[in-house]
């Protein structure tokens, strides 16, 4: 899901961009940046016991962990 990054009433909010129009000064994340999050969102939570299961793509998780190893 592509999103937009907003602020608004001086609080930064993600918004689904199929439901929103672009305004100036948004950031635009597109469905490949949104996944990439997902996943680091998802293997650090899992690391600190907040989710049950680790859900990651096992590769996209193995380049990760290892890029932030070096």
């Amino acid at each position: 899901m592509a999103i937009r990054i907003r602020k608004i009433k001086g609080f930064t909010v993600a918004l689904c961009a199929a439901k929103t129009k672009p305004k100036e000064r948004d950031i635009y994340l597109d469905d490949n940046i949104h996944h990439a999050l997902t996943t680091k969102f998802g293997v650090d939570w899992a690391k600190e016991g907040l989710l049950k299961e680790d859900l990651a793509n096992k590769e996209i998780k193995a380049l990760m962990l290892k890029t932030e190893s070096e």
